[in-house]
C-alpha cells in the first residue's frame, strides 16, 4: 500500500535556466526503504527537502498517508506533515546530553517524554550513559542519537540526508546493516539520499536513480543492475563493456574475435554487445572464443580486474579471481557467458 506519492513534481531555483527536479512522479509503499541516488546536481537532496516541506516546488502533488501534503501554491508545515528528518551532519544540540536531544522533539507528547526518549534510545542500541555529551560519543553513535530523535515522534515517514557519508570506510557496513535493521524493526517508511552505490544497493528495497533532475529508473537493485532501462542507469552501478559486431548466419566478429551465436542471424548490421566484467572469463587455453593482449591488471583483494586490448588498442575489462598472476602484455584468451545486444546505430 502507498504512503508516499509524488505526481509531476517540478523545481527550479531563481533565474536557473533548468529545472532542479523536472516532471517526477513515484510511489513509496508502507515499510519500504527507497534510496534516492544520483551524482551532485542529480536533483536527490532537492526531492528529499520538498518531501520534508523544506522547500516548495513550482508544480505537482505530494500526497502522504492518504493527505494532499502539496498540491498547487497551498502545503501543510513541515511541523505538521509527520516527517522525520536525519540530516547529513546530524544536527545535534551540543550543549544537551543525548537523552536531552531525543527528549527535545517530543517534550509535548503523551506519556512520559523521557522514559519514551529511553526506550528509543536502547531501540537503536544505545543502552548506557544518556547523560553523555555529542562530543563524547564517535560518528555512528551520534548518528543514532540523531536516527532516535527522528523517530521517537513515530513519524509517518522517515527522511535521511547522506546517512553514512560522515562515516570512515571500517564502520560503514557495520552500520548500514544496524540502521537498516533498526528501521525495518520499528516498520516505519523510510527514504534516503546517498551518492554511493554500496549504500543504495546493500540498505535499500528499491532505488531511484536521479539525473539533471529527471527521474531515470526506479526498481530493486537486481533489476536495476541486471535490466537498466538506458546506459545511464547501466554505468551507474559500474561500467559495462560496448563491444562493436558484426552479425553473420551463426555468430558475430569482433576485433578480439569470433563468438558463436544464433541469435546473431536476427540482425542485419552492426550491433553492441554489453557486458559487465564479471560475464566473462578469462582462460590460460587457447582455442577459446576471444583472445587480446593484457594491458593492465588491477587488485581489489576480493578479485582482480584484467584489461585485455585489441589490436587496434580498443580495452575491454574481465574480472577474476585474486590468486590468477597475470603478465602485462602477455596475449590471453577469455569468452563471454553473459552480453546484451544492442543495434550499434
Amino acid at each position: 500500500m502507498s504512503i508516499l506519492s509524488l505526481r509531476r513534481i517540478n523545481k527550479k531555483y531563481g533565474q536557473a535556466k533548468v529545472f532542479a527536479v523536472n516532471e517526477v512522479s513515484f510511489d513509496v509503499e508502507e515499510g519500504e526503504i527507497l534510496a534516492l541516488v544520483g551524482e551532485s546536481g542529480s536533483g536527490k537532496t532537492t526531492l528529499l527537502r520538498l518531501i520534508a516541506g523544506l522547500e516548495h516546488p513550482d508544480d505537482g502533488t505530494i500526497s502522504l498517508a492518504g493527505q494532499v501534503i502539496v498540491q498547487g501554491k497551498e502545503s501543510v508545515p513541515p511541523h505538521d506533515r509527520k516527517v522525520g528528518m536525519v540530516f547529513q551532519d546530524y544536527a545535534l544540540f551540543p550543549h544537551l546530553t543525548i537523552l536531552e536531544n531525543v527528549t527535545f522533539g517530543i517534550a509535548k507528547s503523551k506519556g512520559n517524554p523521557e522514559q519514551l526518549a529511553k526506550d528509543t534510545l536502547k531501540l537503536v542500541g544505545l543502552t548506557e550513559d544518556f547523560k553523555k555529551y555529542p562530543h563524547q560519543l564517535s560518528g555512528g553513535q551520534q548518528q543514532r542519537v540523531a536516527l532516535a530523535r527522528a523517530i521517537a515522534p513515530n513519524p509517518r515517514i522517515l527522511l535521511m540526508d547522506e546517512p553514512f557519508s560522515n562515516l570512515d570506510a571500517m564502520l560503514k557496513d557495520q552500520v548500514r546493516e544496524e540502521i537498516r535493521q533498526i528501521i525495518k524493526k520499528t516498520g516505519i517508511t523510510a527514504i534516503f539520499v546517498t551518492h554511493d552505490t554500496k549504500d543504495a544497493l546493500s540498505t535499500a528495497d528499491r532505488i531511484a536513480i536521479l539525473h539533471k533532475g529527471y527521474l531515470q529508473q526506479i526498481d530493486i537493485p537486481k533489476n536495476l543492475y541486471e535490466t537498466p532501462v538506458n546506459p545511464y542507469v547501466a554505468n551507474f552501478f559500474g561500467k559495462r563493456n560496448e563491444l562493436l559486431a558484426t552479425p553473420s548466419e551463426d555468430g558475430f566478429y569482433t576485433s578480439f574475435g569470433f563468438i558463436t551465436d544464433l541469435e546473431a542471424k536476427k540482425y542485419k548490421r552492426q550491433v553492441k554487445l554489453l557486458f559487465r566484467p564479471e560475464h566473462g572469463e578469462v582462460v590460460q587455453r587457447e582455442g577459446q572464443q576471444l583472445s587480446g593482449k593484457i594491458v593492465k591488471v588491477s587488485y581489489f583483494g576480493s578479485h582482480q580486474l584484467v584489461k585485455i586490448s585489441d589490436d587496434e588498442g580498443f580495452r575491454v575489462t574481465i574480472r577474476t579471481n585474486p590468486g590468477r598472476i597475470f603478465d602485462e602484455v602477455e596475449r590471453t584468451f577469455f569468452y563471454l557467458w553473459k552480453y546484451d545486444i544492442e543495434e550499434a546505430f
